[in-house]
């Protein structure tokens, strides 16, 4: 391999892991309480890396949602289902920080009005979560 050849493939690699290393991790999200939140979604940005919703819920009048990346739901068959005015359940973990209204790590959507849902696969409890 040449030295050209060499610091190419340097340079690639740190552009590929460089952003996969700054994604967030979910240390702040109580992975052990599944959360369900019910209201209506103000704003859908169908972006990566997450798909954001905003939702307006009873007690709560801004709640962000971050979904999967808009690669993945592309991939699963799942492309702009959702749309500001639907009402919707989502499931999934909620900051542990109360006063961040995040919800992150969905594992389901539904939207009751014509039975239009999502669900991801079940995933095993983390480490450290009561049993149940």
């Amino acid at each position: 391999m040449t030295r050209t050849a060499i610091r190419l493939a340097a340079i690639a690699g740190c552009l590929v892991w460089g952003p996969a290393h700054a994604h967030h991790g979910y240390a702040l999200f109580d992975r052990c309480t599944d959360v369900a939140l019910e209201g209506e979604i103000t704003s859908v940005s169908w972006v990566n890396p997450h798909i954001v919703i905003d939702l307006k819920t009873k007690d709560v009048p801004a709640y962000r949602v971050e979904w999967f990346s808009l690669t993945q739901l592309q991939q699963a068959g799942v492309a702009e289902a959702l749309k500001a005015g639907d009402q919707v359940v989502i499931r999934g973990s909620a900051m542990r920080d109360p006063a961040m209204k995040v919800l992150s790590l969905v594992s389901e959507i539904r939207r009751p009005s014509d039975g239009w849902g999502w669900t991801r696969a079940p995933r095993p409890a983390p480490a450290g979560c009561p049993a149940g």
